[in-house]
């Protein structure tokens, strides 16, 4: 008896050595395109492709569902799926409403506000009743601070749906967000009045004093803390004692214009001082100088201890470096203080 026909099997083998390598090439379990054609992949392609345009935007805007649904590591290929959509010739206007909505809505996940509000607005174009076009353009919109706007669109989306809680709870938080902003500017813009208006104030006390600075009343500003009292209408500054024999300083954070330097010293020497090793440092034992850098070969001035800190100020010769007025202290007799001295003397002629 002859033997029927051979049963026709498919010619097709893996090798069971290489099997990643081998599914790598049927197109059903492709993550990459080949480089070389491949008939079959190009035919499952164009399969995509066949069919009106409106059945071709429904399978993509399908396809971008399920890609959503599956989470963030697909957002991007939803994306892709919606936007070949609304690239093809489709007129079907509730597919393309559906389209725009869903890239909106994928793109609030993905942080793309832009993209957002123009989709929805897109979306709006065919459907201006779409309440969650509204409600994502509100999302975006929230998220930029434009709550004015975000507002507008919670309120149409409610004609729309009066009852809609989740577009009334996002209204509520608007508004919430929205007053807490505008206390924080208000808040800032009072703070900023304030300074300014201290500022000015601080000038004007500058000039009616007479004192002059080595650099800017603005840089002044940033490097002191020097404080106008609204009340008395004086003036308090930080200064420096400097002990040039020892090499040591004292730093009196508010030295108020109408205090004289004795009023300080008798504070700052009522106790001996550490550094002190013969104990010279009195407040009836020691002189007030400061430096007049302001000619070509600096001087050095003395002032009486009892006469007041603005007075000093006040004079021509004063200038404030760098915000805070320092100060000399020397004891009346001493070799220090006469080699001290000797380096402000003019050269004979």
């Amino acid at each position: 008896m002859e033997a029927g026909p051979t049963p026709h099997r498919s010619q097709f083998y893996m090798d069971p050595d290489n099997l990643d390598e081998e599914l790598a090439k049927v197109p059903l379990f492709m993550n990459k395109l080949p480089e070389e054609n491949n008939d079959t992949l190009e035919a499952l392609q164009s399969l995509v492709y066949d069919g009106t345009p409106e059945e071709i935007a429904e399978n993509f805007k399908n396809q971008g569902n399920d890609c959503f649904k599956e989470g963030k590591a697909k957002y991007k290929d939803a994306i892709d799926y919606y936007t070949r959509a609304i690239d093809t010739d489709c007129s079907d206007a509730k597919i393309l409403e559906a389209c725009y909505a869903n890239r909106a809505a994928v793109n609030i996940e993905l942080g793309n506000y832009g993209r957002v509000l123009r989709d929805c607005a897109k979306c709006l174009e065919y459907n201006p009743k779409h309440v969650k076009a509204l409600y994502r353009s509100a999302r975006a919109l929230f998220v930029l601070e434009r709550f004015d706007e975000a507002h507008d669109c919670c309120e149409h989306a409610l004609l729309v749906d009066a009852d809609n809680k989740v577009v009334a709870d996002l209204k509520q938080t608007i508004l919430k967000r929205k007053e807490q902003v505008e206390a924080k500017q208000r808040a800032k813009e009072e703070k900023e009045r304030k300074e300014k208006e201290e500022k000015e104030k601080l000038e004007q006390a500058f000039k009616e004093r007479n004192i002059k600075f080595e650099v800017t009343e603005a840089e002044v500003r940033e490097k002191a803390n020097i404080q106008l009292d609204p009340e008395s209408n004086t003036l308090s500054w930080p200064v420096f004692f400097l002990y040039p024999e020892y090499k040591e300083s004292d730093y009196i954070q508010s030295f108020n214009e109408t205090n004289t330097f004795l009023d300080h010293l008798e504070i700052m020497f009522e106790q001996r001082a550490p550094w002190d090793e013969r104990g010279e440092y009195t407040p009836n034992n020691v002189e007030v100088y400061f430096e007049n850098n302001q000619k070509l070969r600096p001087s050095i001035i003395k002032i009486g201890k009892k006469l007041p800190l603005g007075k000093i100020l006040s004079l021509d010769q004063y200038v404030v470096t760098n915000g805070v007025p320092s100060f000399i202290i020397l004891p009346k007799k001493s070799p220090f203080k006469d080699e001290f001295l000797k380096k402000y003397k003019k050269d004979p002629q």
